[in-house]
């Protein structure tokens, strides 16, 4: 059974730029709306005038089959307060494209993208344009 998440991204107001740096649960407006409020009051200083939080995407995380949504809510903040992004560079920002409570599964789907390796001098490399990052719960 997959769970949907909302990825929480931080956009830069002078540039444009959204870079995802958290994930929540919860899907309902009113849930959205305390969370960005939140996240938002957090800034100080100046970094307000620059920044601000936005909801972009939602993905699917597959959990254990049958999990009601209040267990996946206990469960997310006590045990899984961190996940995996693979994120996909873009002109201004990055796509999430796959979302995962264990590093190596986020590592295997980055793995199995075509376009995350390419041949460099006859060696096949890494490409930078697709890497891991780490997300923390907003509850």
């Amino acid at each position: 059974m997959a769970k949907t998440f909302e990825i929480v991204k931080m956009r830069n107001l002078l540039t444009g730029e959204e870079k995802a740096v958290k994930f929540a649960y919860g899907s309902d407006e009113l849930t959205r709306e305390r969370i960005l409020k939140k996240l938002n009051r957090s800034l100080s200083g100046k970094e307000d005038k620059i920044f601000e939080y936005c909801f972009d995407e939602s993905l699917n995380m597959h959990l254990l089959p049958g999990l009601s949504d209040e267990t996946v809510r206990e469960l997310s903040s006590r045990m899984y307060a961190t996940a995996y992004a693979v994120c996909k560079k873009k002109k201004k920002g990055e796509k999430v494209l796959y979302l995962s409570l264990f590093k190596d599964t986020a590592l295997r789907f980055r793995a199995s993208i075509p376009a995350a390796c390419r041949w460099k001098d006859g060696v096949q490399v890494l490409n930078p344009d697709f890497y891991v990052k780490e997300l923390r719960l907003c509850l």
